[in-house]
């Protein structure tokens, strides 16, 4: 398996679940548990594509952010985890992407994503259609970034995209382009996924609603299948919280300071996650001891799933990040 770190670039606070110890955001703070992801041996890194994420709205952009570790890594995947459509046009995307793939000389992944945060689009002035038509604009914006990455004069006519000539040059250094990687799991975007990606991606609101997610790895499949292709062939991804420590003594005084912890969406934070139980059921996330949190990682992994991006619940300390390393990632090669 690879294990991967989702660089957590904005602050939670005892507010976000995704970084609920990180108090203020710094550059040296991130960049020091980037040095440290590399060090140990963890094989990509990624980050958010948000504004203004956590208690005091403090956020890193995200391909500003992959620039610096293009230049700062040698040997890891980088990506955004995952890039909204509805927040840059696809053929500029597409250019910033071909960029970032230069500079790290091949080791960009291009997530993509139909975008959820209401809030940041009104705040920023973006557009924020239904769901439906979020789900068509990441449709062809798929087209319109795969067309700028191969064609050497890109042309693309669609309802929410068009460009003419739109030159992209140098072209990617990856063959034949950065793969494309795109995150959920309703229906829509799982045909859309089992068409188009080389990478499915989940994380935690695409696995807790609707249908269980055996559901839909089954019903990923099945699309997979009727487009044509060997499901095998799709990476599987999954973006879990992860709180690794020596002894059960450790791990009760972690989640004494961490919960309860709000539990939703941005702008839907109706739910706590209460306790150690909560935090596992509802939000799939692997706490415990080295043993507990690799039991945790196989059952992932029967799924299907070969790659796990990790938050770990714990940074900005990099002790659980060191002790994943030594005793959790070992487990699985």
């Amino acid at each position: 398996m690879q294990f991967d770190w989702m660089v957590q670039c904005y602050a939670g606070d005892g507010v976000h679940r995704d970084a609920p110890l990180l108090e203020r955001l710094d550059r040296e703070t991130v960049m020091s548990g980037v040095d440290t992801a590399v060090d140990v041996g963890l094989e990509g890194l990624w980050a958010p594509d948000h504004f203004m994420l956590g208690p005091r709205a403090e956020e890193y952009e995200v391909w500003t952010l992959l620039s610096a570790l293009a230049e700062r890594t040698d040997d890891v995947d980088i990506g955004p985890l995952v890039g909204s459509i509805t927040y840059r046009n696809p053929a500029l995307l597409a250019k910033m992407a071909t960029t970032a793939d230069i500079l790290s000389e091949g080791r960009l992944r291009l997530g993509l994503g139909a975008g959820w945060h209401e809030a940041e689009h009104a705040a920023y002035g973006f557009d924020f259609p239904d769901v439906g038509t979020r789900v068509d604009m990441l449709e062809e914006g798929v087209e319109v970034v795969r067309t700028m990455f191969t064609e050497p004069k890109p042309t693309f006519h669609g309802s929410h995209f068009e460009i003419e000539n739109a030159l992209n040059e140098p072209k990617p250094v990856s063959d034949p382009h950065p793969p494309i990687v795109i995150g959920g799991a309703g229906p829509r975007m799982l045909r859309l996924i089992a068409r188009e990606a080389d990478e499915w991606n989940v994380e935690i609101s695409a696995r807790a609603r609707g249908k269980p997610i055996e559901f839909k790895v089954e019903k990923f499949e099945e699309y997979a299948e009727e487009a044509g292709r060997d499901p095998a062939e799709i990476d599987r991804s999954w973006l879990a919280h992860v709180l690794v420590c020596e002894d059960q003594e450790e791990v009760d005084e972690y989640v004494d300071r961490i919960f309860p912890l709000p539990w939703g969406e941005e702008s839907d934070m109706d739910e706590q996650l209460e306790d150690i139980e909560d935090a596992r059921e509802k939000g799939s996330m692997l706490i415990g001891t080295p043993a507990e949190v690799a039991e945790g990682i196989e059952e992932i992994r029967e799924l299907g799933f070969g790659k796990l991006q990790l938050m770990f619940l714990d940074f900005p300390d990099t002790r659980g990040m060191e002790l994943f390393a030594d005793e959790v990632a070992p487990e699985f090669r």
